[in-house]
């Protein structure tokens, strides 16, 4: 797909979702019923290591530790009930995007469901994934510096968070990284981009299908209003989300620490981006942390 269909395209969804919403359900939002937590469940709840206070139900889950903060937690249920579970603990619920079923638009936009959680400080990102019968939460530290956004109204460096959702390595020197990112000026967004290394040195291609950057002004939290996008509900009040695409001076750098290869982490800048509705020109710069890395093998 050409850049040209694919903003075109991209665009179509953005729009069908603010305004009409993608899904045809409509049933209540809110996180299923789910096992009890705190210290209210015998000996089956259980502390997520390196999260106390962060608690899971373990006759129902099975926990696979990975290095440093980051955990997978399997489950025997739906993911609106893991949400649940975890939302229970004495970690604050700071933003959470749910979607009922049958949200197809989430999809093409790259929306993962996920609880954004804090305590004492500390922000923890929870992406769930899964089917009506299992669920797998991924938990990791969420991002907390060297956040900037530039350009004509944006705040420059500022304070926010930013959450990986899924990284791909799809050769010895190509990562392609998905997160959510939000800020205190209440402008966040999504991004998917490809980093490209040569020589120990990593670059941001913008030419290829992957690339993709929404940009979302709320009032609220950037999670919430995502999620009430494209999940049937009314268009959410003071939300602006829109396109960034690489214009003819883009030009984009990273700094990637692989020194664990399956959870490489770093940060990468990018200059030259253009506003699809007012082409304005836009930069920013965002912390990724892969929690693991899915392998993609040409051919």
């Amino acid at each position: 797909m050409n850049t040209t269909t694919r903003s075109r395209s991209l665009r179509i969804v953005i729009a069908a979702a603010l305004a009409f919403g993608l899904s045809a359900c409509r049933d209540n939002q809110a996180p299923a019923a789910a096992p009890r937590t705190g210290n209210t469940i015998g000996g089956a709840n259980v502390s997520v290591a390196g999260y106390p206070g962060l608690y899971y139900d373990a006759s129902l889950v099975s926990a696979v530790p990975a290095a440093d903060d980051h955990l997978r937690l399997v489950g025997a249920m739906t993911c609106p009930q893991m949400d649940a579970m975890l939302s229970a603990g004495q970690w604050r619920v700071a933003d959470r995007l749910s979607l009922p079923p049958g949200s197809a638009g989430a999809a093409i936009a790259g929306i993962v469901p996920g609880l954004l959680l804090e305590r004492a400080g500390t922000l923890a990102f929870v992406a769930l994934k899964g089917d009506r019968a299992l669920c797998t939460g991924t938990v990791m530290k969420a991002g907390i510096d060297g956040i900037a956004l530039t350009g004509k109204g944006l705040p420059g460096p500022t304070t926010g968070w930013s959450a990986t959702t899924m990284c791909i390595r799809l050769g010895d020197d190509t990562l392609n990284v998905s997160l959510y990112f939000d800020t205190r000026a209440k402008i966040g967004g999504l991004a998917t981009v490809t980093l490209v290394g040569k020589n120990e040195k990593y670059t941001v291609d913008g030419s290829g299908s992957d690339f993709n950057i929404l940009m979302l002004n709320h009032k609220s939290t950037v999670l919430d209003a995502f999620g009430k996008a494209f999940s049937g509900q009314e268009k959410p009040a003071g939300v602006t989300m829109r396109s960034l695409e690489p214009g003819d001076a883009f030009s984009g750098t990273a700094t990637v620490d692989a020194t664990a290869a399956d959870r490489p982490h770093g940060t990468f800048s990018i200059t030259g981006l253009v506003d699809d509705a007012t082409e304005a020109t836009v930069g920013l710069s965002l912390p990724f942390a892969c929690a693991d890395v899915q392998v993609i093998k040409a051919g």
